[in-house]
């Protein structure tokens, strides 16, 4: 009878595909809707942490929703105090 080698384990850490899921999500909407990209990407980056897993996408999501956003309020602020400025008879 012959031994049939076993297979080589795989090095690394299995990540949590619900994790993965929130990661991609949360990075796309970090473009498209920044504050629930915020959301997302910290469930992702708490729920990787928690599994011992150094989710770079999470992280990068994270990031990038928050300069969004903060760019998105910035941008509406001068918008506001713009059109605040403007003379109250004047129209463009």
């Amino acid at each position: 009878m012959t031994e049939t080698p076993n297979a080589p384990a795989v090095e690394g850490t299995v990540q949590d595909p619900q994790s993965n899921v929130l990661a991609i999500v949360g990075f796309v909407l970090a473009f498209v809707a920044p504050p629930i990209g915020i959301i997302l990407s910290a469930i992702a980056v708490s729920k990787a942490g928690k599994t011992g897993i150094d989710s770079k996408l999470a992280k990068w999501g994270l990031a990038l929703s928050i300069i969004f956003t903060v760019l998105y309020l910035v941008f509406v602020t001068l918008g506001v105090v713009a059109a605040l400025s403007l003379p109250a008879g004047s129209s463009m």
